[in-house]
């Protein structure tokens, strides 16, 4: 959509960077050798009903935007709008970071190769990444050929959001992330199926194998009470052979860009991985 970008960015009064912002937020700084790893606090002062409003206005210009085009966005979107009804000097300073970030990058698009058109998905999850000891699912929905995986196809479907509950361990926000994903995988494959494309065992690509070990009972589980309905429903799920979760390393799973803020110099390469930018066509 050539022009969105700017014609909001023009709306909004967002002046250019001083230099092009290729990170869509800053990452957290790391303090290696450190014995204690400590929460960021934010103790800015707050804005006021207008600055709140602002902010508010920002995250609804461009989350349908990242919806249809730029999935790059959908995390940082997302932190920035679970903050926003109390929104401080801080997050005013994120909401310009990603300004920035929309200004350097302001016209991406999708490409979609052909396939047998075969849903896929690359599931993640970042544990107790987020505040109020929380985490974040993330999910990479796209189209393959049948029995191959790595076919860069764009997405049809993002996902980037905090867990609602409190995960008691990385295992059960793995757990948690592949059934959240495989819910919004549902209304995709009986659409799939209703144009004509029959659809196997959706491949449910993910880098914990205790979450992958429960489901398919090849792990016997301990303690593992607080997750069991969402190991269960998965476990139901492969045997109506809905879903087939598989194990890959962690670097071959595009879901991992979506739960966690990674340094500046790692989003060039990764960006085109999911948009292409109109000037490289």
């Amino acid at each position: 959509m050539p022009g969105c970008v700017k014609n909001s960015l023009h709306t909004l009064q967002h002046p250019a960077p001083a230099k092009p912002q290729h990170a869509p937020a800053k990452c957290k700084p790391i303090h290696y050798g450190a014995k204690v790893q400590t929460n960021e606090v934010d103790d800015t002062k707050p804005l006021p009903k207008e600055g709140i409003k602002r902010i508010q206005e920002d995250v609804g210009r461009f989350i349908w935007y990242s919806n249809a085009t730029d999935p790059t966005m959908a995390k940082t979107l997302s932190t920035i709008a679970n903050k926003q009804a109390k929104a401080t000097e801080k997050v005013k300073k994120e909401a310009d970071h990603f300004l920035d970030y929309c200004y350097t990058h302001p016209d991406a698009r999708v490409r979609f190769y052909a396939s047998d058109m075969i849903l896929a998905i690359h599931s993640d999850g970042s544990y107790n990444s987020v505040p109020g000891s929380k985490s974040r699912v993330g999910g990479h929905l796209f189209l393959t050929n049948k029995g191959k995986y790595d076919l860069p196809n764009g997405a049809v479907q993002t996902l980037s959001k905090v867990i609602e509950y409190v995960m008691s361990s990385a295992g059960e926000t793995e757990a948690a992330s592949a059934y959240l994903n495989c819910k919004a995988a549902l209304p995709l494959r009986v659409a799939l199926e209703e144009m004509g494309h029959p659809q196997p065992p959706t491949p449910v690509i993910m880098d914990n194998t205790s979450a992958i070990g429960l489901s398919k009972s090849t792990m016997t589980p301990k303690r593992s009470k607080s997750y069991d309905m969402r190991v269960n429903w998965l476990k139901c799920r492969e045997a109506q052979e809905q879903f087939d979760l598989i194990w890959q390393p962690g670097k071959l799973n595009k879901g991992d860009y979506h739960t966690k803020t990674h340094p500046p110099d790692e989003y060039p390469p990764k960006r085109k991985d999911f948009v292409l930018d109109c000037r490289v066509l």
